[in-house]
């Protein structure tokens, strides 16, 4: 159990270290972004007084704003306080209203100030990042408490999931590199590393390697294949906005879909590929003589009943994600079809649909690469029939 841990964390500082080499050319694109905003300092700060909340009208469009003290805690300005407002309004009707500041609330904000010497301090987003990190830790020892060894081999597969994901997924892509090569290689990475840590190399994990690979391999071909047929941009509103913002970095948002569906994917395939691999290994460990038309037969068996689960997982999980959307669609008196055609949600459906197509996949590539690797193999033995007292005789 030592030696595998120590496996682990050796592979996890490995990814660091590859992903910190100066192999992704990011340091200029980092300098261009301060330079483009070298009038507006970024700085944490604290709500240390709450005033009364006004209606505030600009033109047509009404506020609802709340008058807030905030003590900045970082940066050029830390420990001076302004006063300011904060827009709790997240439409120009005022029917969605964001959660008012409390005292102690940590926020974000920036700082501006003009040519006359003005400081102007606006509120950009509520501190999340801590109770985010809280909610991990309480998941990772969720893991632990329950899961106990396997627990912690769990997790060292989810550090080298999350890493191999930042770093040379999201790296590879912001430094330039093709979004389909990176998306691949970073999910050879996480199925070869993770399955090694969780059972170590046998037939069984290269067969759940291979087969899982083979799911997500089909899965982004399907993606490619349909967001081409159906013209998606793979640009959704969110992106459209923040894209205004770059001047020197830009996306191929078409490549993208590929690589958020593969990864999106990724988990649902491993799950299937290790279930139907680590069956079947059962099987023929319980079964000596089982022959590989057999134990295909069983794989195929076994996974008709994972397809079921797994598929819903996935629908549900896009649907869910979706469904604010979905439902505000329905609000303007939108027909099926007309939401259907909508872009961001033609594209919620396409992965969907190409992620459980994936698994779907992932059950015959494992269950026949498994068979074949376990095919129980006959020699023949030729013998003189010819023998006195166990001697071979020329005699006819």
């Amino acid at each position: 159990m030592k030696k595998l841990i120590v496996y682990g964390i050796t592979v996890i500082f490995t990814i660091v270290i590859l992903g910190n080499l100066k192999l992704y050319g990011t340091e200029e694109a980092n300098h261009q972004i301060q330079t483009n905003e070298q009038n507006h300092l970024q700085a944490n700060a604290r709500v240390i007084k709450t005033g009364e909340i006004k209606q505030l009208q600009t033109g047509s469009i009404v506020d609802t704003m709340q008058e807030v003290t905030l003590e900045i805690l970082d940066g050029e300005y830390e420990n001076k306080k302004f006063t300011t407002m904060y827009n709790l309004s997240y439409d120009i009707d005022g029917k969605i209203l964001g959660y008012e500041l409390e005292v102690g609330d940590k926020v974000t904000v920036q700082i501006s100030d003009n040519e006359l010497g003005e400081i102007t301090v606006t509120v950009q987003d509520i501190v999340r990042n801590t109770h985010i990190m809280l909610m991990f830790g309480l998941f990772l020892l969720s893991i632990v408490l329950i899961g106990g060894k396997q627990g912690i081999k769990a997790i060292i597969g989810l550090l080298i999931t999350i890493l191999a994901v930042y770093f040379v997924l999201i790296k590879g892509i912001f430094a330039g590199y093709d979004a389909i090569g990176m998306t691949i290689l970073t999910a050879a990475l996480v199925i070869i590393l993770t399955f090694i840590v969780i059972g170590g190399f046998n037939k069984k994990i290269l067969t759940a390697a291979l087969g899982t690979l083979g799911g997500v391999i089909s899965s982004g071909i399907f993606a490619s294949i349909f967001s081409h047929l159906t013209k998606l941009s793979g640009a959704c509103e969110d992106a459209i906005q923040l894209s205004m913002n770059m001047t020197t970095i830009h996306f191929n948002f078409r490549d993208l879909i590929f690589a958020g569906i593969v990864i999106a994917a990724l988990g649902a395939c491993m799950d299937v590929g290790m279930s139907i691999a680590s069956s079947l290994d059962e099987i023929k460990m319980k079964t000596k003589n089982i022959s590989w038309q057999e134990l295909f037969k069983s794989g195929m068996n076994i996974g008709k009943d994972v397809i079921g689960t797994m598929t819903n997982t996935l629908i549900l999980a896009y649907v869910g994600g979706a469904l604010t959307l979905i439902l505000l669609f329905l609000a303007c008196n939108m027909q099926f079809t007309e939401i259907l055609n909508k872009e961001t949600i033609a594209e919620e459906v396409i992965s969907a649909l190409a992620g459980s197509m994936g698994v779907v996949f992932t059950v015959p590539i494992t269950a026949i690469i498994y068979a074949l690797l376990n095919r129980k193999k006959t020699y023949y033995k030729i013998e003189s029939e010819n023998k006195i007292n166990g001697k071979r005789s020329l005699k006819l």
